[in-house]
């Protein structure tokens, strides 16, 4: 009998932890490019670009991939679809463009997990480069918000934010 009273505190425990953790969470990273902010802006204006340095794309040479709109204006969008769980499906659109520094989108989480999130593509000029900050915000679900007191959504979003951030590096600085 004492061990259910234990397993009862442990998950009441949980579930009061959780409801005073807050379900908002954001992140961002951020990368010098040494390049002038017009050649990095070609990298991050429109859908197509960006995901020639998605980090999720090449995760699945096999992803369905469709676009609609003007790409780089705000509305255009594009959904994917794949059976990679790591990848999922889902859909993004941008919702404002601001030329040679700002890109903000509309992310829609149809697959692992159903989720929204607002992001963005910042470029500022520091002394002859141009830093592009990739952020997002989003919420996680109660009592799944627990999650982001171990770090879990920053160290999966650090992997792939990095790897990402450093493709675009690679494509702009060659």
């Amino acid at each position: 009998m004492i061990a259910v009273y234990i397993i009862v505190g442990i998950i009441a425990l949980f579930l009061i932890v959780a409801a005073f953790a807050g379900t908002r969470w954001s992140y961002e990273k951020s990368v010098l490019i040494n390049a002038p902010v017009e050649k990095v802006w070609t990298h991050v204006s429109t859908l197509h670009a960006c995901n020639q340095w998605s980090p999720w794309m090449e995760k699945d040479p096999k992803i369905k991939l469709q676009y609609s709109g003007t790409d780089g204006t705000p509305g255009a969008s594009f959904s994917w679809d794949s059976a990679d769980k790591n990848v999922g499906a889902g859909n993004q659109t941008i919702t404002r463009v601001t030329p040679n520094s700002e890109i903000d989108s509309r992310i829609e989480f149809l697959r692992p997990f159903k989720g929204k999130g607002d992001a963005y593509l910042l470029l500022t000029v520091e002394r002859a480069v141009t830093r592009v900050s990739w952020g997002i915000e989003s919420s996680t679900p109660y009592p799944m918000n627990i999650l982001k007191l171990f770090g879990v959504i920053e160290k999966n979003m650090n992997k792939d934010f990095t790897h990402g951030l450093n493709k675009l590096k690679g494509l702009c600085e060659n």
